[in-house]
């Protein structure tokens, strides 16, 4: 893995080549990309975890038609017949480190890699959902 994030932006003109694409989505998730290289240093090696997330969608559609029966059944079949079809799609995949593995003489450490702006988010994210409860309470009790 790279920078973190990868965008395949790719025409997929039929459920085919969707499929082909979704193939290469899941390629992401091998363990050469989880885990990184070996790195040596004298009597250590340290190999890097990561998390992988993926996410892919798409889908297609179509349709025909043709206008009420009239007495020429080749004129309608020219001149009266509608159809279409469509498709669409997206998706992404990503990755961030989350642990270093330490393999030394004395062992094997797994170090985790913490993400500070995580942490900030989810703390905030608890304080907001705390404080919305407290208010709603705090309104039923007093109404």
């Amino acid at each position: 893995m790279n920078s973190g994030f990868e965008v395949i932006k790719e025409i997929v003109p039929d459920q085919h080549a969707a499929l082909g694409l979704m193939d290469r989505m899941y390629d992401v998730a091998q363990p050469t990309s989880v885990f990184g290289a070996p790195v040596n240093q004298g009597e250590y090696t340290a190999i890097t975890a990561s998390e992988v997330t993926i996410g892919l969608g798409f889908g297609y559609g179509g349709g025909g038609g043709s206008s009420p029966a009239e007495t020429d059944q080749q004129q309608q079949a020219q001149d009266n017949f509608g159809g279409g079809g469509g498709g669409g799609g997206g998706g992404t995949a990503s990755g961030r480190p989350v642990a270093v593995i330490e393999i030394g003489p004395h062992g094997v450490r797994v170090a985790p890699i913490v993400d500070p702006t995580k942490i900030v988010l989810a703390l905030f994210t608890a304080f907001g959902a705390m404080f919305m409860m407290l208010s709603r309470m705090r309104k039923e009790a007093g109404g």
